[in-house]
């Protein structure tokens, strides 16, 4: 073998093996958020606005929306449609679309106290990480800020 077709070898296989680590990184991607992130907890909000806003820009431009807050940190406030507590979420639904709205899944260290603090037909402040539509929009690791 001669030492152009050695390196030729070596650099298909190079290549090969830089393209399958990409491959497994990419597949280690996802487009979900983790349940429980206490990053929460110190996170400024990327936008602050209403559930009704936040529903409509998804409504609207799904994709455009997506960029604007998709796995950042959101401030939101909305009109409590519903109190769920296993697990323990708050439902801000849309009054046109029943079936739509945002879904608010707690932060498990202070849901309790986000609960008790959340009657449902009262208004209430948000901050969560946005991950995107679903049938709702879903927001995670809420809490009061």
């Amino acid at each position: 073998m001669t030492i152009i077709n050695a390196r030729r070898r070596v650099s298909a296989a190079a290549a090969m093996a830089v393209g399958l680590t990409l491959a497994a990184g990419g597949a280690g991607c996802a487009d979900r958020l983790p349940d429980q992130d206490l990053r929460i907890l110190s996170a400024a909000p990327a936008a602050k606005l209403s559930t009704s806003v936040l529903w409509s820009d998804y409504q609207t431009d799904r994709r455009g929306a997506d960029k604007k807050y998709w796995g950042k940190a959101v401030e939101i406030t909305g009109k409590v449609s519903s109190v769920l507590q296993d697990p323990p979420r708050i439902l801000f639904l849309q009054a046109t679309e029943p079936a739509g709205g945002v879904e608010a899944r707690l932060l498990d260290d202070r849901a309790a106290a986000t609960l008790a603090a959340s009657p449902v037909g009262d208004r209430v402040t948000l901050r969560c990480f946005c991950e995107g539509l679903q049938t709702k929009v879903i927001l995670k690791s809420c809490i009061k800020p």
